[in-house]
């Protein structure tokens, strides 16, 4: 039995959706308020808890065996980072011990090495710039802590790249409300590393299965493509031609400020020696998942309307 945390999130939505089509059982953890579509479609039981209600956790846990943490304030809300990336993170980590799951997956980011790092390895420092990136790297510091103190669960690390995919709202919806009006703007960024959310998933998923040590952690990726070539892609898939433009002095980003950010600073990684032992062989390519937004944007057209 899996326990989804941020099951309702963009990645954990395509977890879900991973998982179900893996024969996995699951139940989900989600917060009042939260859209349960996937959830109800893929037949995962949810629990109305929050990281910080010990009891609701609890109950949540009960014949869990893997947990699967995704749990995070968006970068641009003002939703309390560092209480729920550590807190909260604690928090479950203490419930899943108790209760003796035995894996525990985290999903970080490669933000953590900060917006200044360009081409990142795992040997390199965390530079976090912003609370955000504070946030998820304590929380990688406080999950190794953990694993030094406990061996169950095993804990282990995700650290992926910039998410992009189906339902994507911070690069991929604005990208086809851009196409739809004909024009793209685009910060000024360079080659950068992304991860598709079925790819993540798979890792995670494997990370859950596998034999890796507790407190290990992966750096993955999908892909990698300048933020043209992503737009580009994506416009000639769904049949539109649209002018590219970049950034200027008299013009903003139609981007989320942090998604902006993220495309400006192009963190990158190559392919890792560790995605061996992983079993980690990434499924999607630029052109995969260029087909994958534009099926999805077929079916749900609404997504480029303005908000």
């Amino acid at each position: 039995m899996n326990l989804l945390v941020g099951a309702t999130g963009f990645v954990g939505g395509h977890l879900v959706e991973y998982l179900f089509q893996q024969g996995e059982i699951s139940k989900g953890v989600f917060r009042k308020g939260s859209h349960l579509k996937i959830m109800d479609a893929t037949g995962v039981q949810g629990i109305e808890a929050d990281l910080s209600d010990h009891h609701g956790l609890h109950e949540a846990m009960e014949g869990v065996d893997v947990v699967y943490n995704l749990a995070s304030p968006m970068p641009d809300s003002d939703d309390g980072f560092l209480s729920t990336n550590t807190e909260g993170l604690l928090n479950l980590l203490d419930v899943a011990a108790e209760a003796r799951a035995k894996s525990f997956v985290h999903l970080s980011t490669l933000d953590v090495y900060g917006f200044g790092a360009g081409h990142v390895s795992p040997e390199d420092s965390f530079k976090p710039a912003n609370e955000y990136q504070k946030s998820k790297a304590e929380a990688e510091r406080l999950i190794q802590e953990f694993s030094k103190k406990s061996s169950r669960p095993r804990v282990t690390i995700i650290r992926s790249a910039k998410a992009v995919g189906s339902r994507d709202e911070s690069f991929v919806v604005p990208f086809l409300r851009m196409i739809e009006a004909g024009r793209v703007l685009l910060p000024t960024g360079g080659l950068m590393s992304y991860s598709h959310p079925r790819d993540i998933a798979q890792a995670m998923y494997k990370s859950a299965l596998g034999q890796s040590p507790t407190g290990a952690s992966y750096l993955t990726k999908s892909f990698d493509a300048t933020p043209e070539e992503l737009a580009r892609g994506v416009a000639t898939t769904v049949g539109r031609t649209v002018q590219f433009k970049r950034q200027g002095v008299f013009s903003s980003s139609s981007f989320p400020k942090y998604a902006s950010k993220q495309l400006k600073a192009s963190l990158r990684i190559d392919e890792q020696p560790s995605w061996k032992e992983l079993g980690y062989v990434p499924e999607y390519d630029l052109t995969k998942t260029c087909e994958e937004i534009a099926n999805w944007y077929r079916k749900e057209p609404w997504v480029a309307e303005s908000a």
